[in-house]
């Protein structure tokens, strides 16, 4: 696999390969969610079905966690999963056909950087906080942190740390490994290691995902309703 394409944008050194890939991730969404959505009918069309089932899929995850309450973050677990699924696919499909034409390294999918994946996760603990804070107001926020005693209040601050970090470390490496193996299946294996290797890795895409944004799910809902206990 291709190191990182360094440059300098707007004063700021970043990764211009992952950027690229990020925003490819971000057009491809904004395209599908048009084409989905542009003639709604009673009678859905293909595309309106196919659109129709990754919203289902993305209620059910909220569902899961906490029941219609979900309903009020269903628009970012639903974004959330579907920016992760698209760079995730990309990295292997159809990226991997057109390495060779940048500058320095070669594409990659935006969340084999360690960067994406820790913004992807501070995003969520925010969206967490956020959620909070609307139901119990700021003072009730910090007064959670005191619960059951205030002797715990250091360990439900250390919850803020772990959770992001288990998010972002997870999907990091299970992304990131499987960009090594396939390119490596590629260069040694041309004609048959590389469709077990990317069948794999696309398997792996979706699961990781999901596991992402259900536990941003989750966690959002466990702070909810605790605080509605409180």
């Amino acid at each position: 696999m291709g190191h990182f394409w360094h440059t300098t944008l707007l004063g700021l050194d970043v990764h211009m390969n992952i950027l690229i890939t990020a925003w490819l991730s971000m057009l491809f969404l904004l395209a599908f969610a048009f084409m989905t959505t542009r003639q709604l009918q009673v009678v859905p069309s293909k595309l309106q079905t196919v659109g129709e089932s990754f919203y289902d899929l993305c209620r059910s995850m909220t569902m899961a966690t906490a029941g219609p309450k979900g309903d009020g973050y269903l628009f970012f677990i639903g974004s959330m999963f579907l920016f992760i699924l698209t760079a995730n696919l990309m990295g292997q499909l159809p990226l991997r056909l057109f390495d060779g034409l940048i500058p320095e390294g070669s594409f990659m999918a935006a969340t084999a950087d360690i960067n994406t994946t820790t913004a992807l996760a501070l995003i969520s603990v925010f969206m967490y906080m956020a959620m909070a804070i609307k139901r119990t107001g700021i003072g009730g926020f910090i007064n959670h942190h005191f619960h059951p005693h205030w002797a715990f209040a250091p360990l439900n601050l250390i919850e803020h740390i772990t959770r992001p970090g288990s998010l972002l470390i997870r999907l990091y490496f299970n992304i990131f490994v499987g960009e090594i193996l396939s390119t490596l299946a590629l260069k040694i294996m041309p004609l048959v290691a590389p469709i077990l290797v990317i069948g794999l890795e696309l398997f792996v895409a979706v699961v990781q995902a999901y596991i992402f944004s259900i536990l941003s799910a989750v966690y959002i809902a466990l702070m909810v309703e605790e605080h509605d206990a409180h």
